[in-house]
Parts: structure tokens; C-alpha cells; sequence
């Protein structure tokens, strides 16, 4: 197993494959393993890294308060750790407010931003959802399948049931203490965007599921306005997860504005 030292303790991470390289950035309680429908297909042309952020997964668990900056600067030092010249970050959900931290952090070695099923910033409807869980009592077994109707489609879950059962098993096995989980709970509550350096030419790709309870689409229209030159993609029937519901076409987006961004990026 691999490990670098992160602010509160040790960080996991994995790197599949060579190329351009692309750190995928989890979202709340989920560890890398949420990517398992991406990884395969993307590391045949791209160094794909994935790690679990402080408080999930292998990674430690603080018993401290943490912030979406603080684990922003874990992405920073990975990116200093493995030596990267420039990277593309894929954040989801949580992960996606990580990555807007790390424009502040980083902003010339990011090549390229793609923010999916994701939020610019606290707002009554994110507090309304997140709220419940600082009060939940739920085992991680029961939480996982009780917030699964909110993350993917009944269809989907009808449908799919390998691929579902595959996600249930992955965050049951790593899912955190809920005392760990309530923490990041809070660190999203707690977020503050600062007001957007000057990313006009930074390529960014805006993703959300047509049908997501969570982070709806007027959460991602409201995102491209805060960075205009972002492309906006629906997922039509599709949840919080369109990375596994709609793995293929959400694959087929990576790749299109990874190789757009990789084109670009050579001509520097």
C-alpha cells in the first residue's frame, strides 16, 4: 500500500497507468474506490490517481475537527509528493468543493477542473440535506443503504444489480465511523468559497445527473456562472452518481475534455 504524509497523518493513494496525469477527488465518506468504473478505462491513456481523503478509507481519521481546506493541502502535497508538473482534477460531490479549494493552492499547476454532482457553496438546500446526518445514529451498513435511493435511480438499482451491489459492498467496507463522517459533514456546512482567481482560460467541465436530489442541476447552472467559460453536461435520468449510472457516457466526457485539455497543455 501506498501512503504520503498528509497535515493530520498518513493519506492513501493508488497511480494506474502513464500519460498526462489526472487526480480524481473523492466526495463524502466515499474512499478511492468510488471510481471503479473509471479507473480501467481511463488509465489505458492517462496516470490515473486516486486517494482517500483524510477521515475515509484507509487514510487517517483525525479526531479533530477538519476543514475543505485543510484537505485541499492534502491534494497539494500528493501533487508536490509525486512531483507533478500540471494536473487535471476530477472532484465529486465533496470532492468538488476540495478541488475549488485548490485553486487557491495551486492554481498554475492545475491544467484542467472538472467538477461533477457539486455546488459552488453553502445554500439552504445543501444545509437542509446535510443537516440530518450530525444527528443520525445510523450504523455505516444502515446509512449506506437508506441514502442509496438519493445517490442512483430505482431503475438503475433494478437493473444493475451487480454494479450496485459492487458500490454497497465498496462503502460498507470503507465507510468511516460516523463520528469521522459528521465531522466532514461539518467541514462542508462550514464551507467558504473565495472569490474565483482569475480562471477565465482554465478549461472546466461542469457534470451533474438530471435527477439528482442532492446537488440538483440549478446548483451546477448556478456553479457555471461563477465560472462561465465551463462546459455543462446533464445526464439525463440519472442521480448523484453519474459516475456509476451512467459510467460510459461519463467516461466518454473525461476523455473528450481530457484529451482537449492534454492538446492544450502541449502547446505551452
Amino acid at each position: 500500500m501506498s501512503f504520503f504524509q498528509g497535515k493530520f497523518g498518513k493519506i492513501y493513494y493508488q497511480v494506474k497507468g502513464e500519460g498526462f496525469p489526472v487526480i480524481f477527488i473523492s466526495g463524502m465518506g466515499a474512499s478511492h474506490q468510488e471510481w471503479f468504473c473509471q479507473i480501467p478505462s481511463l488509465s489505458k491513456k492517462f496516470k490515473v490517481i486516486t486517494f482517500d481523503n483524510a477521515g475515509s478509507g484507509r487514510s487517517v481519521h483525525p479526531d479533530c475537527e477538519i476543514s475543505i481546506h485543510e484537505m485541499a493541502e492534502d491534494v497539494s502535497t500528493l501533487v508536490q509528493y509525486l512531483k507533478l508538473e500540471r494536473v487535471v482534477l476530477i472532484g465529486s460531490s465533496m470532492g468538488g468543493l476540495i478541488a475549488q479549494s485548490c485553486l487557491e493552492l495551486f492554481p498554475k499547476k492545475i491544467a484542467g477542473l472538472v467538477l461533477s454532482s457539486t455546488f459552488e457553496g453553502i445554500n439552504s438546500h445543501m444545509i437542509a440535506v446535510l443537516s440530518p446526518l450530525l444527528k443520525s445514529r445510523q450504523s455505516a451498513k444502515v446509512r449506506v443503504k437508506n441514502v442509496l435511493p438519493l445517490m442512483i435511480s430505482e431503475k438503475f438499482i433494478r437493473e444493475e444489480a451487480k454494479i450496485v451491489h459492487r458500490y454497497i459492498s465498496q462503502a460498507e467496507e470503507m465507510s468511516a465511523p460516523r463520528e469521522v463522517l459528521q465531522r466532514q459533514v461539518r467541514a462542508v456546512l462550514n464551507f467558504s468559497p473565495h472569490p474565483p482567481r482569475s480562471t477565465h482560460k482554465m478549461p472546466m467541465l461542469i457534470l451533474v445527473g438530471a435527477q439528482d436530489p442532492i446537488t440538483p442541476p440549478s446548483l451546477a447552472e448556478d456553479l457555471q456562472k461563477r465560472y462561465p467559460q465551463a462546459q455543462l453536461h446533464l445526464f439525463e435520468g440519472a442521480k448523484h452518481l453519474p459516475h456509476i449510472e451512467r459510467a460510459q457516457e461519463f467516461n466518454d466526457q473525461l476523455e473528450q475534455f481530457l484529451t482537449h485539455v492534454v492538446r492544450g497543455n502541449s502547446k505551452l
